[in-house]
């Protein structure tokens, strides 16, 4: 093992991490990326990377300095039998990666560093959790570099691989493909309001970024509605690099915001993305495709959601999709169970109602999706189709969960 390096993936217990870093002592050099309380607690001479830093540029900075001709990931949940790997002859490999399943992304093990040296990960871009970043750039390697390996093989060359990856990035219908062929421009643009959505919004701009078509960057609008803890200035960095159009503005309320947005979009839909959520890499792909067969008066597309609850130190867990139904009348639209999304809207429609309704209910700061609804069910149809591209965080932040007795009153003012 004197000639490889070993990076070490998202272990939460600093038991295991100092029992890991004891059995690949043996000459290999480690390099330990967890969260940053759990790295408090392990010897301070190993070399290290928190899990809340830039994962893809601290990645590029180990890999340039490597002096290591082979490289392996091992992640949560995975082992290795290192006696009976230090007998097989890697040098012919470029790249070893596990093949796909029905139910899971095997993620890549083995490298050599000159050719990982080739393929940097992604600076810029930021997932809601670091697997999701692997799949995503796996994906964007040729088709030649990648060497897959059967499970029995793998097994043969002691390696073991348990991590069941619950992701929407993961699942074979989610997967990224980048290929030419699919690389047609979507139809629609991204609006997106923030307000003091620093933890989430590098994620949800990114995942606008790393779909399988083709996105322009002037397609994404941003408005940032007066925020006090970053995000303005996250904004600003974001956009300096991706090119998208950005406002910044006073806080006035999310409905005002998205009003600000409005004028500059001339697609002939617009999806609503919200600060703290994110899309599947085939979102735009999928609804691009139901696009053409939904009714002529119907204002909006939605969907399914797919769910996750925020657990302590920032990670996800997985909590279904709920799925959503057709709805044709305001008490239908009342009795759904929000947030319907993902909110695909005509643009023209959208306008001609003048936008998203400021109410005097709490200055129009609450409910902005229903009052828009509401307004758009007065002249048009509304369209549901059995999708599922958008995800939703749940988290002790949101302004809806710090607010939910106002619904009652709220539903009492809308005519």
């Amino acid at each position: 093992m004197t000639n490889m390096h070993i990076f070490l993936f998202g272990h939460e217990s600093p038991h295991v991490i100092q029992q890991l870093l004891a059995k690949l002592s043996d000459g290999a050099s480690v390099t330990v990326i967890a969260k940053s309380e759990v790295l408090q607690l392990i010897p301070h001479h190993a070399d290290t990377i928190s899990l809340s830093s830039c994962i893809g540029s601290e990645l590029n900075k180990r890999v340039q300095r490597l002096n290591k001709e082979h490289v392996l990931f091992l992640f949560k949940g995975d082992d290795v039998n290192l006696p009976l790997l230090k007998k097989q002859t890697l040098d012919k490999m470029k790249l070893y990666t596990y093949p796909l399943t029905d139910e899971e992304l095997k993620l890549p093990l083995f490298f050599k560093s000159a050719d990982l040296k080739l393929f940097p990960f992604p600076e810029i871009h930021a997932f809601p959790f670091v697997e999701a970043m692997f799949a995503y750039w796996v994906r964007t390697l040729p088709s030649d570099q990648c060497i897959p390996v059967d499970t029995k093989k793998a097994v043969k060359m002691g390696i073991q691989k348990e991590t069941r990856l619950a992701s929407a990035f993961l699942e074979t219908s989610q997967l990224y493909q980048f290929t030419t062929e699919h690389k047609a421009s979507s139809p629609l643009s991204i609006m997106l309001a923030a307000y003091n959505a620093k933890p989430f919004i590098h994620t949800a701009v990114s995942s606008c970024f790393i779909q399988s078509v083709s996105f322009q960057k002037k397609q994404l609008f941003v408005v940032d509605d007066g925020s006090t803890d970053g995000t303005a200035e996250d904004l600003a960095f974001l956009q300096s690099q991706l090119g998208f159009q950005l406002i910044q503005k006073e806080n006035g309320g999310k409905a005002r915001a998205l009003n600000t947005l409005l004028p500059l979009v001339d697609t002939e839909f617009v999806l609503e993305l919200d600060a703290d959520d994110w899309l599947d890499p085939n979102a735009l792909s999928v609804i691009s495709n139901h696009l053409p067969s939904i009714p002529s008066d119907a204002a909006i597309l939605y969907g399914n959601l797919r769910r996750w609850k925020e657990t302590p130190h920032n990670g996800l867990k997985p909590m279904g999709v709920v799925h959503g139904r057709s709805i044709r009348s305001k008490n239908e639209l009342l009795g759904y169970a929000f947030p319907m999304g993902p909110r695909i809207y005509r643009t023209s429609f959208l306008k001609a109602i003048g936008g998203f309704p400021v109410l005097s209910f709490l200055d129009g700061r609450m409910y902005e999706d229903v009052s828009v609804l509401n307004e758009l069910m007065k002249r048009y149809s509304v369209c549901y189709r059995d999708f599922t591209v958008y995800n939703v965080r749940d988290h002790v932040k949101s302004i809806t969960k710090k607010n939910h007795s106002n619904w009652s009153d709220f539903i009492k003012t809308l005519d």
